[in-house]
């Protein structure tokens, strides 16, 4: 899907209130079979997006200081870290929240955007030319996450040549 993206996103599990619970048990409780769902369905998503577009480097969505403390770690660092088992894939952990943002998960799609617009930083790591990118997050909803990212790290030097999530809300929710 393309949709309000200028980079291809690849998602396996359409958003449902079952997925939607998987995906909370996951986060929230650390629940071993959970995770191992979303990392089956981002697994998933990462291989189709290998063969359809190419192999690249993978970045993942920086989750909030609060929820990483609250939760006890960084969720989606660690199904980054768990999907790029090809020694030639290299997770960047290069973005962070440059200011406070609001929990996505009651916002409309107008107010996402508004709500994340310069709200991330991609550390500067060394030369990045020429580095094509993946972004990953445990779901897409309205877009405004990735696009932020995507915007950080082009921002970086970085090509961002599509993102991988687990789930996707559909319709997608996203802002004109």
């Amino acid at each position: 899907m393309t949709v309000g993206f200028s980079f291809p996103v690849y998602s396996a599990v359409a958003y449902s209130p079952v997925a939607q619970k998987v995906l909370l048990g996951a986060k929230e409780s650390a629940l071993t079979d959970a995770d191992q769902l979303i990392h089956q369905a981002l697994s998933h998503s990462l291989a189709y997006f290998f063969s359809e577009v190419g192999i690249a480097d993978l970045v993942p969505i920086p989750s909030r200081k609060m929820n990483t403390r609250k939760r006890g770690r960084d969720f989606i660092l660690e199904q980054t870290y768990a999907i790029s088992r090809s020694p030639l894939v290299k997770v960047h952990s290069v973005l962070s929240h440059s200011r406070k943002v609001r929990d996505q998960s009651t916002l409309d799609a107008h107010s996402r955007e508004i709500n994340l617009r310069q709200s991330m930083n991609c550390a500067n790591r060394g030369d990045r030319s020429n580095i094509p990118i993946i972004i990953i997050d445990d779901l897409v909803t309205s877009g405004a996450t990735l696009r932020e990212a995507g915007r950080a790290l082009h921002g970086a030097g970085y090509t961002v040549i599509g993102a991988v999530t687990a789930c996707v809300a559909k319709p997608l929710r996203y802002s004109q």
